[in-house]
C-alpha cells in the first residue's frame, strides 16, 4: 500500500500565507532599505591626491566631497597634526581609516556626522629619541615564553614596550611556541603583556623574563554560551544550561558518535548504549521521560540544533562530526528551551561548529588507529560440557518419568536412542565464539583548516572513520566534509554559509547466527578440510526420536555478498544574512535545507545455501515446492526539510548599567517524507538491484500462500511559527528574560493546529553586590529561577486522519472489504510541558572550586494514550490527549582545581543527576504493560515501572522456585512455582528501567608535557531483564539444537535436598515449579543493572617547545587511550552487560542483558598535529 498525504500542508499554507507574506515583505523591505542606506553611505567616494596636509584640512576636504560633517574635542585631538595621504576614489569608511592611520584616534559615523576621538587607554606612539634625553640609551634584547595555567604555549600574545613616560615604543607578539624575542628595548622601560580572555600583566623589561603564566579571566569563560537564538555570557544566563568544549569531547572515548562522547560530561542526560555493533547510535533522555511513544514517534530525545539551524536529526552522530565541534550547549529548562516551542519539550542540544579566523592559516590533523576487543563476560559450553549437561538432563528425565522407564528399562538405552548427538560428535569441538567474535580494528583521520582575512574567514574539515568490528563481518565506514564561511560584504552586511555532508555505510553479514543457535560439535569442515555449505541441526521434541534439519554454514558463504548494507546520507546546508541597521539593531534571515536518506539493501546470493533456501533456518528444505533462489529486500527512506527563519534583533546599553536585548522572529518549515519497502526473490547472482529480480514478494508470503504488496508512503507537513524574546540586565547583577512562541502544524486537526508556549526567568548575581565585596573566598554567587512551557508535536502519524486497510475476510466470511486501522481524532493536540527550575552557581577560592546545582519540576500534560472505544464506532481504540507525567529531580555539577603549580596540575569534575518519574493521570487510571500484558502501571508509579511476582527463594528440599502470593483473604503466603498470575495483586513493583541517579567522574592530571585523563560513568537503581537465564540456560534448549551458557560464579544452582545456599532452582527437574518458572513473571529474572564503568583512560605526551620549533609545528600530541576498560556490576547480575535497557514507555521490553554483543573495549594510538 502506498499512501499520499499532503493536502493539509496546502491548507495550512493558505491560512498562514497572508501572515508569511506580510512578515516576509516587511523583513525584505527593511532589509532592502538597510541595503540602500548602506549603499548610499558606501557610494560616497573620497579623493586626496599626494597631499601633505593637516588633519583639519583633510576632514574639510572630506566634508566638501561627501557632505559628511566632522566633530572632535580640541583638547584631545590636535587638528594641526600633519599627515601624508594619497587616495583615489576610496569609500568613505576606508578613507577615514587612511587619514587617521598611525594616529591614536578612533572614529564613529552616526547619520551624517563623523566623530573623532582619542583612542582610549592607548599611549601615543613614540620613538627612542623621545625617551633618550641625552641622545643615548642603553638597550637590551628581551627573551621569554608565555604559557597558560597548564603550561601550554600561548600564541599571538601582544607585548608592548612602554617607556617611563608611558609612551609605546614598539610592540611584538609571541610566536607559535609562545616565545618572545624583542630587540632594542630600553632598560628603563616596562612590558605590557595582554591576550583576549586573559589577565593583563605588567613587568619590568629584563633580558630574560623567563616563563610567564597568564591566567584566564573568569568573564572570558562565559563568552560562548548559546541559548536559543542568542549567545550570552554565562553570568547572564537565567536558565539551566551547560556547555562542553569540543576539545573536552575529543579527549574522551574513541568513536564518531558525539552522544557517546557527551556521556557523563553534563547533568540531566541519561545516555544508554545498548549494543557494541559498529555504527550503533545509542539513546538519550533529558531529565526523565516526559512523554509516551506512539507507533510513528518513539523518539524521546532532545531537539538538535546545529549552528542555529533547527534539525530533525534524532542522533548527534548523524548531525555532526566530533572534529568539527567548537562546543555543545545543553538546554534543559523552560527559560532556555521555550523559544523553540513545540520542538523542545524534551530539551535541546545546541552544537556550535568551528569557524575560520583571521590571520595565519591553522591546520589541525588527527590520526588514530586502534583495535577493538569483544567483551564476553559469559561463556558458552564446549562439547564435553554440553553433552554432559544433556546426558544428566536425560537421566533425570528418565528418573522422573515412569512412562519412559517402561519403554526404556535401562537409562543407558534411553540416552543412546533419544540423544541428539552422535558418537562422532563427542570428538568434535569447534569454537564458534572465536569466529563470530574476534578482535577488530579501526582508523580515524581528520583534518581541519582555518584561515581568513578581516573580511572573509573559512573553516574546512574532512574526516574518514573506518571500522572492522569485533562482530563477524560487521563494518562501519564514515566520510564527512564541512565548509563554514563568514564573509563581511560590507561593514554592515555579514553573510554566513554552512555546508556539511556525512555519509555512513554500515555492513552486517546476513546468516550469522547468535551463539546460542549453534552447537560446538556442529563442525564446519568435511574430512578433507573443505568448508561445508550447511550444517546438520539435530532436535528432539518431548524426548522423542531425534530428527535432522539443516542450517547455513556462514563460514562457507564468505565468498558471497550475503550482507545487509545500510547507507545513510546526511546533508545540511544553510545561509544567513545579517544586516546591522544601527549599532544596536540588526535584521537577519536564515534559510536551511536538510536531506536525510537511508537505504537498506539486504541480499542473499542464490548460489549460497542461505540464498537458495531463504536464510530462514528450518523454513525451507530441498523438497520445498517454492525455493527463494536468491532474495533481496530494499527499504528506502528520504526526509527533506526546508526552514526559513527571519529575526529582528535589538541590543543596547542605556546609561552604562542597563542592558536591553530583544528579538522578534518568524519561521516557516516544510518536510517531505518518502518511504518504500519491497521484497524480491529469484534474484540473479552477485546482483543486488531490483532489475535482477524475477519475482516480487516475500519468501515467507510465498511459502504460506499469503498475498504480497510492496509498501510505501509519501507525506508532506508544514509548520509556521512566530516568536519573541526580551532580556534585561542591570549592572550585571539583576537579569530578567521573557519569551513567547506560537507554532502551527498540519499534523493536527483544523481547530487544534496552534499552540502557544512561553517562559519567564530571572537571575541575581549576589557576588556583584556592594555588601559582598569583602567576602574574598567566594568569587561568584548567583541564583537563577525560571518557569515556562514547551510542547511536543506527536502528530507524525496523522492521528487526525482515519486509515483503512484491505481485507479478504471479515466476520468469518470471504468478502473483500476495508477495516479501520486508525480512527481519526480531530481534537488531538500538543503535549505541553510545564517546567520549573531553581539554580545556584558558586565559585570559590579564585575559581578553583565551581559548583552548580539545579532543582526542577516538569509536568507533561495531554500525553497521548490509546483509549478503548465501543465497538459500534468501527475501531477498538483511538489516541487521545489524556495522560500526565511529572518528573522531579536534582542536578549537581562540581569542578575543582585540586593542585595548581607551574609543573603539576590536577583537575576533577563530578556530576550527579537524580530523577523521579511519576504518572499522575491516565485513562481509567491505569496503563497496560505492552511487553508482558500482565500488569498495569498505575497513577503514582514510574512510567517505566517493572512489576513481577516476588521471588521467595528456593525450596531446599526439592529445588523448586517459591514466590509470594496473596490468598483470597489478602494474606501474603509462599507458594511453589509462580502461583496465581491472573491475580493482579501478586504483581509487585521490582524497580524501574531508568536509574534513580547517574553521573560522571573525571580526573585530569598534567605534569609538564605529560597528561593523564581518567573517566568514569555510574548509574544506580535501574533493572533489566536477565533473559540469558531463562532462554540460554534452560534444560531443554540443547535438545532444540541450541547451546547453553555456562553458569556464572554468582549462580548457585540447587544440587540436592538440604541445599540451603541455592539461589537458582533445579535445572534438571521436570517439575513446572522448578526451572520452568524462571520467566519474566518472576522477580528473579529482573536484575539490578546498577554499575560503574571505567569509560576511558587517556595518556598524552606533548612534544616540548624545542622539538616543535625544529619541526615547525605549533603543537604535537601523541596519545594512547583505552575505552570500556572495567565494569563494576551488582553482585546478583547475570548477563553480558548491565547497560542496555532501551526505553520507550509502554513499548519496551527492557532487554539488554542477554547474550548479545556488548560494548567492546578499544585501545588506540593517536597523534594530533597543529601547523
Amino acid at each position: 500500500m502506498y499512501k499520499i498525504i499532503k493536502k493539509d500542508v496546502h491548507r495550512l499554507f493558505s491560512r498562514t500565507k497572508p501572515y508569511i507574506m506580510k512578515i516576509s515583505l516587511t523583513t525584505i523591505s527593511c532589509f532592502l532599505v538597510c541595503l540602500q542606506i548602506s549603499a548610499t553611505a558606501l557610494a560616497q567616494k573620497v579623493t586626496l591626491k599626494n597631499k601633505s596636509i593637516t588633519l583639519k584640512e583633510a576632514f574639510r576636504e572630506v566634508n566638501k566631497q561627501t557632505g559628511y560633517h566632522y566633530l572632535w574635542s580640541a583638547k584631545r585631538v590636535n587638528s594641526n597634526t600633519r599627515i601624508a595621504i594619497d587616495i583615489k576614489e576610496m569609500e568613505l569608511d576606508q578613507a577615514i581609516r587612511q587619514i587617521i592611520h598611525g594616529l591614536q584616534l578612533s572614529y564613529k559615523i552616526q547619520g551624517k556626522l563623523i566623530t573623532i576621538r582619542e583612542r582610549e587607554n592607548t599611549p601615543t606612539v613614540s620613538n627612542l629619541a623621545q625617551i633618550d634625553d641625552n641622545g643615548q640609551q642603553e638597550t637590551i634584547t628581551v627573551r621569554g615564553r608565555v604559557v597558560d595555567s597548564l603550561a601550554r604555549p600561548l600564541i599571538g600574545v601582544t607585548i608592548r614596550v612602554i617607556s617611563a613616560n608611558k609612551h609605546v615604543i614598539k610592540d611584538s607578539k609571541s610566536d607559535s611556541h609562545g616565545e618572545i624575542i624583542i630587540e632594542s628595548v630600553p632598560k628603563q622601560s616596562f612590558l605590557e603583556i595582554s591576550l583576549l580572555g586573559y589577565r593583563r600583566l605588567n613587568l619590568a623589561a629584563t633580558e630574560n623574563i623567563g616563563t610567564i603564566r597568564m591566567d584566564v579571566l573568569a568573564e572570558s569563560l562565559e563568552e560562548l554560551v548559546v541559548v536559543g537564538y542568542l549567545t550570552k555570557r554565562a553570568s547572564e544566563v537565567t536558565g539551566a544550561v551547560q556547555s562542553v568544549k569540543g576539545e573536552e569531547l575529543r579527549n574522551s572515548v574513541s568513536t564518531p558518535n558525539v552522544l557517546s562522547m557527551l556521556k557523563g560530561k553534563t547533568t540531566g542526560l541519561y545516555i544508554t548504549e545498548s549494543t557494541g555493533e559498529s555504527g550503533a547510535k545509542g539513546q538519550v533522555i533529558a531529565r526523565g521521560q516526559s512523554s509516551m511513544t506512539t507507533p510513528t514517534n518513539n523518539y524521546l530525545g532532545p531537539l538538535i540544533v546545529v549552528d542555529g539551524v533547527i534539525t530533525n536529526y534524532q542522533s548527534l552522530q548523524d548531525a555532526v562530526n566530533p572534529a568539527d565541534i567548537e562546543d555543545i550547549s545543553v538546554l534543559k529548562d523552560a527559560a532556555s528551551t521555550a523559544i523553540y516551542g513545540s520542538r523542545a519539550a524534551q530539551g535541546v542540544i545546541v552544537v556550535t561548529t568551528k569557524r575560520g579566523q583571521a590571520g595565519k592559516s591553522t591546520v589541525e590533523a588527527r590520526v588514530q588507529a586502534g583495535v577493538i576487543q569483544p567483551v564476553r563476560d559469559i561463556r558458552f559450553m564446549n562439547t564435553t560440557e554440553l553433552i554432559d549437561f544433556m546426558d544428566t538432563q536425560m537421566k533425570r528425565y528418565w528418573e522422573q518419568t515412569p512412562s519412559i522407564r517402561t519403554t526404556f528399562p535401562n537409562v543407558a538405552d534411553f540416552i543412546r536412542e533419544r540423544r541428539v548427538y552422535t558418537d562422532e560428535d563427542r570428538t568434535r569441538n569447534f569454537n564458534w565464539e572465536d569466529k563470530i567474535y574476534s578482535n577488530g580494528n579501526f582508523t580515524n583521520t581528520e583534518v581541519g583548516v582555518r584561515h581568513g582575512t578581516h573580511k572573509t574567514k573559512f573553516y574546512m574539515g574532512v574526516g574518514w572513520f573506518k571500522e572492522n568490528g569485533a562482530l563477524y563481518d560487521n563494518g562501519f565506514d564514515r566520510k564527512n566534509i564541512r565548509f563554514n564561511i563568514d564573509h563581511a560584504i560590507s561593514s554592515k552586511l555579514l553573510a554566513r554559509i554552512n555546508v556539511s555532508s556525512i555519509i555512513d555505510r554500515i555492513t552486517k553479514r546476513n546468516g550469522v547466527p547468535e551463539l546460542y543457535m549453534i552447537q560446538p560439535f556442529m563442525y564446519p569442515y568435511d574430512n578433507a578440510g573443505n568448508l561445508l555449505d550447511s550444517l546438520p541441526v539435530r532436535q528432539s521434541s518431548n524426548y522423542g526420536p531425534a530428527y535432522t534439519t539443516w542450517t547455513q554454514n556462514f563460514l562457507a558463504e564468505t565468498g558471497y555478498d550475503n550482507t545487509k548494507l545500510t547507507k545513510v546520507q546526511n546533508h545540511l546546508a544553510s545561509i544567513s544574512l545579517r544586516y546591522n541597521i544601527l549599532p544596536f539593531l540588526s535584521v537577519q534571515t536564515s534559510n536551511s535545507l536538510n536531506f536525510v536518506g537511508t537505504n537498506v539493501n539486504s541480499y542473499l546470493d542464490p548460489r549460497s545455501f542461505s540464498g537458495k533456501y531463504g536464510g530462514y533456518p528450518y523454513l525451507f528444505s530441498p523438497t520445498s515446492a517454492v525455493l527463494p533462489n536468491g532474495t533481496l529486500e530494499i527499504d528506502d527512506t528520504k526526509f527533506v526539510d526546508y526552514l526559513m527563519s527571519n529575526t529582528l534583533n535589538f541590543n543596547k546599553t542605556v546609561g552604562g548599567n542597563h542592558v536591553i536585548s530583544a528579538l522578534v522572529g518568524q519561521e516557516w518549515g516544510k518536510r517531505t517524507t518518502e518511504i518504500m519497502d519491497i521484497d524480491m526473490y529469484n534474484v540473479l547472482p552477485s546482483e543486488r538491484n531490483m532489475g535482477a529480480a524475477q519475482n516480487f514478494g516475500s519468501v515467507i508470503n510465498v511459502a504460506y500462500g499469503f498475498p504480497y504488496k510492496p509498501s510505501g508512503n509519501y507525506q508532506e507537513r508544514a509548520t509556521f511559527s512566530v516568536f519573541g524574546q526580551a532580556d534585561y540586565s542591570y549592572a550585571g547583577r539583576y537579569m530578567a528574560s521573557i519569551s513567547v512562541r506560537t507554532d502551527a502544524t498540519t499534523n493536527f486537526g483544523r481547530d487544534k493546529r496552534y499552540g502557544t508556549f512561553y517562559s519567564f526567568s530571572g537571575g541575581w548575581n549576589i557576588s556583584k553586590e556592594s555588601f559582598f565585596k569583602n567576602i574574598k573566598a567566594i568569587d561568584n554567587l548567583r541564583l537563577r529561577a525560571s518557569y515556562g512551557t514547551s510542547g511536543r508535536d506527536l502528530g507524525d502519524g496523522y492521528l487526525n486522519t482515519t486509515f483503512y486497510s484491505e481485507t479478504a475476510r471479515y466476520e468469518q466470511v470471504d468478502n473483500i472489504g476495508a477495516v479501520i486501522t486508525q480512527l481519526a481524532n480531530p481534537m488531538i493536540s500538543w503535549e505541553t510541558l510545564h517546567n520549573s527550575n531553581i539554580g545556584l552557581d558558586i565559585a570559590l577560592l579564585k575559581n578553583r572550586i565551581n559548583l552548580s546545582a539545579d532543582i526542577y519540576h516538569k509536568r507533561s500534560d495531554g500525553l497521548l494514550q490509546q483509549v478503548s472505544l465501543p465497538s459500534a464506532q468501527g475501531a477498538l481504540t483511538q489516541y487521545q490527549n489524556v495522560g500526565q507525567i511529572v518528573n522531579r529531580g536534582i542536578e549537581v555539577s562540581l569542578s575543582t582545581h585540586n593542585v595548581k603549580s607551574a609543573h603539576f596540575n590536577w583537575h576533577t569534575s563530578f556530576n550527579f543527576s537524580y530523577n523521579k518519574n511519576k504518572l499522575t493521570r491516565l485513562y481509567q487510571d491505569s496503563l497496560l504493560d505492552s511487553y508482558s500484558r500482565s500488569y498495569y502501571r498505575k497513577i503514582g508509579e514510574d512510567i517505566n515501572v517493572i512489576k513481577a511476582i516476588q521471588f521467595a527463594g528456593i525450596n531446599p528440599e526439592n529445588g523448586n522456585m517459591q514466590h509470594y502470593n496473596f490468598d483470597e483473604k489478602g494474606n501474603q503466603i509462599i507458594v511453589e512455582g509462580i502461583g496465581q498470575v491472573s491475580n493482579l495483586a501478586n504483581w509487585q513493583r521490582v524497580g524501574q528501567a531508568t536509574p534513580r541517579f547517574f553521573g560522571g567522574f573525571t580526573n585530569s592530571f598534567q605534569y609538564k608535557n605529560y597528561s593523564l585523563n581518567v573517566e568514569w560513568w555510574f548509574q544506580v537503581g535501574n533493572y533489566t531483564q536477565m533473559s540469558l537465564v531463562n532462554n540460554f540456560q534452560a534444560p531443554t534448549a540443547p535438545r532444540l539444537g541450541r547451546n547453553n551458557v555456562v553458569f556464572a560464579d554468582n549462580q548457585h544452582v540447587w544440587q540436592g535436598p538440604g541445599d540451603m545456599q541455592a539461589n537458582y532452582p533445579d535445572v534438571f527437574s521436570t517439575d513446572p515449579n522448578a526451572w520452568t518458572a524462571l520467566t519474566y513473571r518472576s522477580s528473579k529474572m529482573w536484575g539490578n543493572a546498577s554499575h560503574a564503568r571505567l569509560r576511558n583512560v587517556r595518556f598524552t605526551y606533548s612534544l616540548p617547545n624545542g622539538v616543535l620549533k625544529a619541526l615547525k609545528l605549533a603543537r604535537a600530541d601523541v596519545f594512547v587511550s583505552g575505552d570500556n576498560l572495567y565494569v563494576i556490576k551488582h553482585k546478583d547480575f547475570v548477563g553480558v552487560d548491565p547497560e542496555g535497557a532501551v526505553l520507550g514507555g509502554v513499548n519496551t521490553s527492557y532487554g539488554g542483558a542477554g547474550t548479545g554483543f556488548a560494548n567492546p573495549r578499544r585501545f588506540l594510538l593517536g597523534m594530533q598535529l597543529t601547523f
